[in-house]
């Protein structure tokens, strides 16, 4: 169920404009066919309250009854499900048409039977999504207070957390937004600015005194990375979108795209690559890409005095791939390892001083968008590894 569906399904639930609880109470559905039970259900919990808010009941006495107020109520906050009414698992069958194909995973299933042996407790904890288990026989007043409000402590909870993550998605979009149009804004004239810019420096028949021609060359390589620093901004909000799908994607496929995309720097520098078979992963391809080219062309960037050789690997570990890109290069100090992925961090001991700072944080943003990590071992002067896990399944 997506998440807008899921908010609309708890919007009885959510607070006043004032931040007062609404008046109506919390809906709790009682589902057994013994009229009895419901009666002593109501009369248990007749004053109880949660958060400001008294129970309101509904009845339900066969499975069928039960689907249609769940269907016709998504509010619903606690179903009190009996297993044994119409068959012999009409209760677990309501509880899977809830979970499954109504896909509420917001309302809490207590269930209760008069016959435990019919229901083992471990497997319909287990393959029902119920949230509490509990024999008809040990539900005193008492411990039917508890029960419910635990209930409801979690149902408050879990809609807490989507209406948070629902307003988490509108700010990051708005994000978005903003820095897409800034960028854009700001590339235009920059990129005009490339192109002026290239015709000064380019020879010509009358060639500029020696000053200017300093000035402009000057001029050029700051214009280019103030290119290069826009574009790499514009690549951190692209990267780890909520909305970004993810596919079965071949890694040694992804290792044939970054090098045809740096083929330029492994030409000019005389680079090797040595890549292990990779694996297939659960992953998203392009951001895959982005983020095994920007390890590849630090490698291949900070390598010097002799022809950079990169090493690529991947091995199981734990619940996890568990990927290596190792270098030949300067190295890195290991004061500046801790903030290394820190959005334009500048490494003061030589190893990436004259770079925005973006690169490696858009790497950390596509691991932990993967559910991964991302670290670095490197020694100044011995070349570096950095290490990212991403899981084997979800």
């Amino acid at each position: 169920m997506a998440i807008d569906d899921q908010l609309m399904l708890a919007k009885d639930h959510a607070s006043n404009a004032d931040g007062t609880l609404p008046s109506k109470g919390w809906k709790v559905l009682i589902v057994d066919d013994e009229e009895e039970i419901h009666v002593v259900t109501r009369l248990a919990l007749h004053d109880f309250s949660f958060g400001g808010r008294h129970l309101e009941f509904m009845s339900a006495y066969s499975a069928s009854e039960a689907k249609e107020l769940i269907r016709d109520n998504p509010d619903i906050a606690i179903i009190l499900l009996d297993v044994v009414m119409e068959t012999d698992n009409a209760g677990l069958d309501v509880a899977q048409y809830i979970r499954q194909e109504e896909g509420n995973h917001f309302v809490r299933i207590i269930l209760r039977t008069g016959q435990p042996g019919l229901a083992p407790e471990r497997r319909v904890l287990k393959v029902y999504d119920i949230n509490d288990y509990r024999a008809k026989t040990e539900l005193t007043q008492d411990r039917l207070f508890s029960v419910i409000y635990t209930a409801l402590s979690s149902c408050r909870d879990l809609i807490s957390l989507a209406r948070s993550r629902h307003q988490l998605i509108g700010l990051v979009n708005e994000v978005e937004q903003v820095s897409h149009l800034v960028a854009r804004d700001l590339q235009v004239p920059l990129n005009e600015a490339v192109a002026s810019i290239r015709k000064l420096a380019a020879p010509g028949d009358t060639p500029l005194p020696e000053p200017l021609a300093e000035e402009v060359l000057y001029l050029r390589e700051n214009v280019y990375a103030m290119q290069s620093a826009l574009n790499k901004l514009v690549a951190l909000t692209s990267v780890g979108r909520f909305n970004e799908s993810r596919e079965m994607v071949d890694c040694n496929a992804v290792i044939h795209d970054v090098l045809v995309n740096l083929e330029e720097e492994f030409r000019l520098t005389h680079a090797n690559l040595f890549c292990e078979t990779l694996p297939t992963i659960l992953a998203c391809r392009r951001q895959l890409v982005q983020l095994f080219q920007n390890l590849i062309g630090n490698a291949i960037r900070f390598t010097t005095g002799h022809a950079p050789e990169i090493h690529i690997n991947a091995v199981t570990h734990e619940r996890n791939w568990l990927f290596s890109v190792s270098d030949t290069g300067v190295g890195i100090s290991p004061e500046e390892h801790s903030g290394l992925f820190n959005l334009f961090h500048r490494d003061s001991s030589g190893g990436v001083s004259q770079e925005s700072g973006v690169g490696l944080a858009i790497c950390e943003k596509i691991v932990r968008w993967h559910g991964g990590k991302i670290w670095l071992e490197s020694e100044l002067g011995k070349g570096s590894t950095f290490y990212f896990t991403i899981p084997l399944s979800e």
